[in-house]
């Protein structure tokens, strides 16, 4: 089929700003339909079409991609291919036969979608009965983008800091354990953490009633109010603890070191069984060496 290329003015957006400039545009005629695109774009898998208005000035729209190489191509190919083709050029051109522009935007507005500045110019020049309808939906359309951008970044911004929190929480506990295994002084104090990785989930917890709780071990509200409140450090070896003296209250309670020797024990039991999973993971030949 025959292509001529001709210098037109044609709308489009540059640079991301509307402008009007001479381009060499390719057009071909099919079923009495003019199949134009800009011939910068010929080589590209696929192109804008090209609207031609009554002044006879194109507009790349960007809603009308084709592949314009399909039009031209007089290559002999396969029955099956060239029938898809021929189906396919019938398709796009009875498509553009029956467009309905107006309708089409009105759909758009509808749903609060994006107006492109081309769209916008072209119906303020062709439909000025919606073209105010068409910026509402375009700024309606910028500020749902906007929030939904401010969300994603506050959600980031979230999952970054209960990363990061969680990240200190499993060392801090880590090294807690470590230091009950190996029977130091461990210090009382409060674990950050947020649950399920959550950030609704932000939990501040006394550590040892948190290893109590992870474990199982029910400690009596009475000796968790001393944990909590009075409890400085334990030593899980020499069972020495320190401990705040409130209102003149000298007295340390006196179940408090069943519970944490439970807890001692119960950490004692879990490293073994780690040792043995790592045990099991060595080669025996490595054994014997």
């Amino acid at each position: 089929m025959q292509e001529q290329t001709k210098i037109a003015k044609v709308w489009h957006i540059e640079n991301n700003e509307l402008t009007c400039k001479n381009k060499k545009v390719v057009s071909i005629n099919f079923n009495d339909i003019e199949i134009s695109i800009l011939k910068e774009e010929k080589d590209f898998y696929a192109q804008d079409f090209l609207i031609k208005d009554k002044n006879n000035e194109y507009w790349k729209l960007g809603i009308a991609p084709i592949k314009f190489q399909l039009f031209v191509n007089n290559e002999v190919i396969e029955n099956e291919e060239q029938t898809r083709i021929e189906e396919y050029k019938k398709d796009i051109t009875n498509a553009y036969k029956n467009i309905d522009l107006k309708g089409f935007w009105q759909k758009k507005i509808e749903q609060n979608k994006y107006f492109n500045k081309c769209e916008l110019e072209y119906i303020h020049r062709n439909f000025p009965e919606i073209y105010e309808q068409a910026k509402e939906s375009r700024r309606t359309f910028e500020e749902n983008r906007d929030r939904e951008q401010e969300r994603q970044e506050q959600e980031r911004k979230e999952q970054e800091k209960i990363k990061a929190v969680n990240d200190r929480f499993r060392k801090a506990l880590k090294e807690m354990k470590y230091k009950i295994f190996i029977g130091e002084m461990v210090s009382v104090e409060d674990f950050e953490f947020y649950k399920d990785n959550k950030y609704s989930g932000r939990t501040i917890q006394n550590n040892i009633l948190y290893l109590a709780k992870l474990h199982g071990i029910k400690i009596p509200l009475a000796t968790q109010g001393f944990i909590n409140n009075r409890l400085k450090s334990y030593n899980f070896k020499t069972r020495d603890c320190f401990y705040k003296i409130i209102d003149g209250n000298k007295k340390c309670s006196t179940k408090m070191g069943i519970y944490l020797e439970q807890i001692s024990q119960k950490v004692q039991e879990e490293y073994k069984e780690s040792f043995k999973r790592k045990m099991k993971l060595v080669p025996e030949k490595s054994m014997e060496r």
